[in-house]
């Protein structure tokens, strides 16, 4: 609906532009192999070694969440679009740059969906394990990080082997001082606000993927936080990055570590 519209949805584009047809029409004056999908299918479908530019629009809105999708569901997860993205990219000589984000984390965050956000990571998980397996860390940094936190915390002292998205009914550690069990994952803000006397122990959809978390605050949508969030690197420079540092100070690492851009370079300093 952002790009052509061509569905009339009341939310898409009013202008009448096809942003696909534009797309595809610009690509073919490159005279390079180009590829527009919809869908998994067409995804795996590509030749890598004949195609250099590819746009993948694979939802007439938003991306369903991996705990949502069904056998019928054609949708790539992220580690599909991970590797052909790399299989595509590496047909350059000299090197490219590859952003990937796993932006359903942060959604599911801010609708106090914790098992979906968690199943998210997961998702990420399987596509940073690609990119190690595809890369050549002699030659090539990859760093995993975070713009920001969310509110999500682990709240009480639940034994050993509870189920994350339950809570520990064997000793009184999750139980509230005026006799209410709580669960073990609960945000600071957002929709997941319960009412006094919110007893998790009765709540009948607690194992749901669709569960709700309790959230201290109420907002119709879960506020981001302001604490550190972690870095790792691997490859050239990795070493750059450690101790404290300033969100800013990333960018300049890798065009250092690229040789791309502005300021000091790698290349040109050794």
């Amino acid at each position: 609906k952002n790009f052509t519209n061509e569905k009339n949805d009341l939310e898409g584009r009013t202008d009448g532009l096809d942003l696909i047809g534009e797309w595809k029409e610009n690509k073919k004056t490159t005279g390079k192999g180009y590829a527009y999908v919809t869908n998994l299918t067409q995804l795996k479908d590509i030749k890598s070694d004949d195609t250099d530019y590819i746009l993948g629009i694979f939802n007439d809105d938003k991306f369903e969440y991996n705990l949502d999708l069904t056998e019928e569901d054609d949708q790539p997860d992220l580690e599909d679009m991970t590797r052909k993205a790399i299989e595509i990219l590496s047909k350059n000589e000299n090197g490219f740059v590859l952003f990937i984000e796993a932006a359903h984390v942060d959604k599911a965050h801010h609708d106090n969906l914790a098992q979906k956000a968690l199943e998210e990571v997961l998702r990420l998980d399987e596509a940073v394990t690609a990119a190690l397996e595809m890369s050549d860390l002699e030659e090539t940094l990859i760093i995993v990080t975070a713009d920001h936190s969310h509110s999500l915390t682990i709240n009480g002292y639940p034994k050993r082997g509870t189920d994350i998205f339950g809570y520990d009914d064997t000793t009184d550690e999750q139980l509230s001082d005026d006799g209410f069990y709580y669960p073990t994952l609960m945000y600071a803000t957002g929709p997941g606000r319960k009412p006094a006397g919110y007893d998790v122990s009765k709540e009948e959809h607690l194992k749901s993927k669709d569960y709700v978390a309790p959230a201290t605050v109420m907002r119709d949508s879960s506020a981001h936080q302001g604490e550190d969030v972690a870095v790792y690197a691997v490859g050239p420079q990795a070493h750059l990055f450690k101790g404290l540092i300033q969100q800013y100070y990333i960018p300049h690492i890798l065009g250092y570590a690229a040789c791309i851009g502005k300021g000091d370079k790698f290349c040109i300093s050794s």
